[in-house]
């Protein structure tokens, strides 16, 4: 049995993760593309085909599904970012200028 070194949700197990959904969400969106252009050619051939017009809807709808994925999960991956910024301590090597260390070296 396989026991990670480190936690199962480290920050870099978790972008692994979501990278390889991503690519997933890439290919099941090149499918759905790739099944709306067969099902509207199939209308384009015969417009009262209703059969193929409710399947070229779907497979739109699985298309911007997959693409909504990558959304959500670039959403995520900015939340833990920003979550990850907020309990990390500042260093002593922050080049930030504020107001008041503009003040502090005019009077040395």
């Amino acid at each position: 049995m396989y026991i990670p070194k480190q936690s199962y949700f480290s920050s870099t197990r978790v972008q692994k993760l979501a990278k390889e959904v991503i690519k997933d969400a890439q290919q099941d969106r090149a499918r759905a593309l790739e099944a709306f252009d067969y099902f509207k050619k199939m209308v384009e051939a015969n417009p009262d085909d209703a059969k193929s017009k409710a399947e070229m809807n779907k497979a739109l709808q699985l298309s911007q599904d997959s693409n909504d994925k990558v959304v959500r999960i670039l959403d995520m991956m900015l939340k833990m970012t920003q979550a990850e910024m907020k309990t990390i301590p500042a260093t002593q090597t922050d080049t930030s200028i504020t107001f008041e260390s503009l003040r502090n070296n005019g009077k040395k």
